[in-house]
């Protein structure tokens, strides 16, 4: 009877002791559950919020893009070929010039009103032949207005690489 009474008594506790290992284990479940739910709503609050930070900066998205996205900052593929082809006309070489060895580059920085005037020019790479680099000011100066972009927009500066053989 004795015996029978400890070994009741040793089932109890351990059927007790399993009983609290199965809620231990379940409660810990739950805050992982829990910890889990918290962390994709804090994640989808930070994405909210990265959204709202890019549209207040300007957003992406193509030109063409319907609906609310924002334009694309950068100019079109086109446009450095339209305004080479501008600017161009108006280089008038001398026989020094077109008798250059090799095709030496000059790169111009142009400074642009909203409405394509041309408010400054520099040469920001030298070709390193003084008469190129003048010949493509002077060319700049005689175009005086650049054209708009396809979307009516003049980028405020712009680097343009010039060569006598283009």
């Amino acid at each position: 009877e004795k015996q029978q009474k400890e070994m009741l008594e040793r089932e109890k506790a351990e059927k007790e002791k399993a009983e609290k290992e199965r809620r231990e284990i379940a409660e810990a479940d739950k805050r992982k559950k829990q910890e889990a739910q918290q962390a994709a709503l804090r994640e989808k609050l930070r994405q909210e919020q990265l959204q709202r930070i890019q549209g207040a900066l300007g957003g992406t998205g193509a030109p063409s893009a319907t609906g609310t996205a924002a334009r694309d900052a950068g100019p079109s593929a086109s446009y450095a070929g339209r305004i080479k082809g501008r600017i161009k006309p108006n280089i008038v070489f001398t026989d020094e010039i077109q008798s250059l060895p090799g095709n030496p580059v000059a790169e111009v920085e142009l400074r642009v009103a909203p409405d394509g005037t041309i408010l400054g020019r520099r040469i920001i790479k030298s070709s390193g032949v003084d008469a190129w680099d003048e010949t493509v000011l002077r060319a700049v100066d005689r175009t005086g207005v650049l054209p708009r972009d396809t979307d009516g927009r003049v980028p405020p500066t712009m680097v343009i690489a010039f060569r006598p053989k283009d």
